[in-house]
């Protein structure tokens, strides 16, 4: 998973078919057990998720975990 990747939220009990979005920044790419990234919402209607995995009800997450999202598309 890296910056530009669309990926789709799987939530903590790792289902499919969750929103969308767009993975906007990650650190700790080298290890499994730091590793974040910050992933904006693509959706007009911002999702429950939204307000659950940002400060303030924004478009784009605070850091998460890349086990919570599963990759649709590389860039």
């Amino acid at each position: 998973m890296k910056v530009g990747d669309l990926v789709r939220y799987r939530g903590w009990n790792q289902s499919p078919g969750g929103p969308m979005g767009i993975v906007v920044d990650q650190v700790s790419s080298q290890s499994w057990f730091h590793h974040r990234i910050r992933v904006m919402w693509t959706d007009k209607v911002l999702p429950v998720q939204a307000s659950a995995l940002s400060t303030s009800t924004r478009r784009i997450t605070t850091w998460v975990h890349p086990k919570h999202f599963e990759v649709i598309s590389e860039a």
